[in-house]
């Protein structure tokens, strides 16, 4: 029994020791790990947060691009890869447009040259077999020749072939596209 009562306190005290350094990790601050990162989500805000809020103003100076001296250069580079019959009827749309929208921005976007002011306002997309000629409010706009094509509220287009002419009333036509985006605004943006 004597080993019995000597290895009791042993194992007690073995016991004590594991208990004790248990006890220290225990003790111990864990390590901080970050949590993941999560995607930042939208804050939902109640009608009281937008009313609170002031709304900003744009100048006109903000909302219509402004012209540079490079402009049109993209265009001119555009026009000088299509083919000449093409180029003989896109050259003299672009003088026509910037003759009668000087305060316009021409641009390459939707893989075509388009005209700005206050918004998009015409296109050109050159076809296999003519030349397009869009107009984005060609709805709208009063056709006293009746050039434009389609049925759509909104786009109208003139198709020019291979040695026609352009239409007299094109000018007219464009002067009107830009006085609507003054009057109306951006198209894309309904």
């Amino acid at each position: 029994m004597a080993t019995a009562k000597k290895s009791a306190p042993r194992k007690a005290a073995m016991k004590n020791s594991t208990s004790k350094t248990a006890t220290s990790k225990k003790n111990e601050a864990p390590k901080k790990v970050a949590p993941p990162k999560k995607a930042p989500t939208a804050r939902k805000s109640s009608s009281k947060d937008r009313s609170e809020r002031p709304v900003p103003k744009l100048a006109p100076a903000q909302v219509t691009p402004q012209t540079s001296s490079a402009q049109g250069s993209a265009v001119d580079a555009f026009v000088a890869r299509m083919e000449g019959w093409q180029q003989d009827i896109v050259r003299p749309l672009a003088a026509l447009i910037a003759k009668e929208a000087p305060g316009a921005s021409a641009y390459i976007k939707w893989g075509h040259p388009v005209w700005d002011h206050a918004g998009p306002f015409a296109l050109v997309k050159a076809a296999k077999a003519h030349v397009t000629l869009g107009f984005w409010r060609g709805g709208q706009m009063r056709d006293a020749d009746g050039i434009l094509e389609g049925d759509s509220d909104g786009m109208r287009y003139v198709r020019i072939q291979s040695g026609q002419r352009l239409p007299a009333s094109l000018a007219a036509l464009v002067r009107e596209a830009v006085a609507l985006n003054q009057k109306h605004g951006d198209p894309l943006k309904r």
